[in-house]
């Protein structure tokens, strides 16, 4: 938590990859543990793949729910391009964290000139704390490849230290009804807390 008491994520990927669920365990895991929390959804063409993100923001009294560009503490990109799109937005000392996954545009007609081809070495240069995650190999792991977001959020989790384990269960045992789905919700997420070991 920073000295103004507020913690800034902003998520981001393309529809359908589950960002605006893994928003919400977050969000549900900071108000059971007593923080005020402060959600914005952006998104546009979320159903035919098209970029979305969402700022949340955690701490004692949260004024406003959008992330101002270079306020962001944590990014959590589910693809490479969407990582590059908000990197801006990642103060200089924050961290990324950025799912191995490349969605081409739709069409190659939707190439600029100036097209991003080598995405790996700009995140590296311009995302000095960043931290690769195999989200989508490490989901076909568990059999299950719409657990990226969990696994993705784990791996957030381990920089999250005003937020214990009670909270994350208390979230997903909110949010998902049926006790399989629990266990597979739990799994992914703990998967994803092995990216960043010692919290």
């Amino acid at each position: 938590m920073e000295k103004d008491g507020i913690t800034n994520v902003l998520l981001s990927g393309v529809g359908g990859q589950g960002i605006l669920t893994a928003s919400r365990l977050l969000a549900m895991a900071a108000l059971h543990r007593g923080f005020d929390v402060k959600m914005s959804e952006v998104h546009g063409m979320s159903q035919r793949g098209g970029n979305v993100d969402t700022h949340v923001r955690i701490g004692e009294a949260v004024p406003s729910p959008m992330i101002p560009k270079g306020g962001a503490h944590f990014l959590v990109s589910f693809e490479k391009l969407e990582a590059l799109r908000y990197l801006d937005y990642l103060r200089p000392d924050g961290v990324a964290f950025v799912n191995r996954l490349e969605i081409s545009p739709l069409t190659l007609a939707l190439k600029q000139p100036n097209y991003v081809d080598d995405v790996d070495r700009i995140l590296d240069e311009k995302a000095p704390h960043l931290i690769w995650v195999d989200g989508t190999e490490m989901a076909r792991e568990l059999g299950d490849v719409r657990m990226v977001n969990v696994i993705m959020l784990g791996a957030l989790a381990t920089r999250l230290p005003f937020l214990e384990e009670a909270d994350w269960e208390a979230a997903v045992k909110e949010r998902f009804a049926k006790p399989k789905v629990r266990e597979a919700v739990a799994n992914a997420f703990r998967k994803g807390a092995e990216v960043c070991p010692g919290r």
